[in-house]
């Protein structure tokens, strides 16, 4: 057996299934509620369609697969695998593809096991179904070279950083700060836009503003100049958040950004960054803030 699954819900189908449909792999999955009444059914003819061995127990699932996949929770992680661990010999591959917390990757990391038995961080940084085995993934830890090596020519998008396990994770968590939190940012604009019957005029100029830019470019905007405009960006931001409430919109968001810059602003920024701080470019800008208190 090449790879076995930890949990086969929808995640695990998925990448099973376009693995199943490119090539001729062995693939097996254990699931705990595979004989549950109401779950059961699911997965085990989910099974049979991608072409998966269900097997009846966590040692038989394990015995010879040389790469075991934990895809199963968040809040399951650490429990399984201090008892999948055990049972692994050398030359077999133990990999966490779990939205856990860094912190749950890296204790996984600490468990003990034998010699030989290598782990590895998983971050799966798509949406699997649509993508199937094609989904990106970032990888971190000793089995993840192993990992990439085997399953690269089987067309997963595999990258492997050089971090520890917890680095895979902690970027898929980061990147959600910004992702997740730039929603609300729009939200919150944009219900007081709507009430002002401006939306898509404020669409157009936030276009102006952020169309054909990368990221980096967008990083490079946004870092040293904040740090040396914080004291009036966090006045202009008082204005904002009046305007909000006048309005009745939740301005949850834009009370932090302004409370966040005014605590930026209790340091000489344009001092500590130089002459020509404004032209740093973001790797410096947040070097600088990485050492302040």
């Amino acid at each position: 057996m090449e790879l076995v699954f930890i949990g086969f819900g929808e995640a695990a189908f998925h990448i099973a299934s376009g693995l199943r449909a490119e090539h001729d792999i062995q693939l097996g999955a254990y699931d705990a509620f595979k004989d549950d009444q109401k779950a059961g059914p699911l997965i085990v003819q989910r099974a049979a369609q991608a072409q998966v061995t269900l097997f009846q127990t966590l040692e038989q699932a394990c015995a010879t697969a040389q790469f075991i996949v934990c895809l199963t929770s968040a809040s399951s992680a650490l429990e399984l695998a201090r008892t999948i661990l055990p049972l692994l010999k050398e030359g077999q591959h133990y990999l966490d593809m779990n939205s856990a917390a860094p912190t749950v990757k890296q204790a996984i990391e600490q468990l003990p096991r034998s010699a030989g038995v290598d782990y590895a961080d998983i971050a799966v940084m798509g949406t699997v179904p649509g993508n199937d085995h094609r989904v990106p993934m970032l990888l971190a830890g000793s089995a993840a070279r192993a990992f990439e090596k085997a399953f690269t020519p089987l067309g997963m998008r595999l990258t492997v950083l050089d971090a520890e396990p917890g680095a895979a994770s902690a970027i898929k968590m980061l990147k959600s700060v910004v992702m997740k939190g730039l929603a609300q940012l729009f939200l919150e604009s944009f219900v007081a836009a709507n009430r002002f019957g401006v939306l898509d005029t404020l669409v157009a100029s936030l276009g102006d503003s952020l169309d054909g830019k990368s990221v980096e470019q967008l990083a490079n905007t946004f870092s040293a100049r904040t740090l040396i405009h914080a004291k009036r960006r966090g006045t202009e931001m008082d204005d904002v958040v009046a305007t909000l409430e006048a309005l009745g919109v939740d301005a949850s968001m834009s009370l932090a950004t302004c409370e966040r810059l005014k605590k930026l602003a209790e340091r000489d920024w344009a001092t500590l960054l130089g002459p020509h701080g404004s032209e740093l470019d973001y790797r410096a800008a947040i070097a600088q803030l990485s050492t302040q208190p």
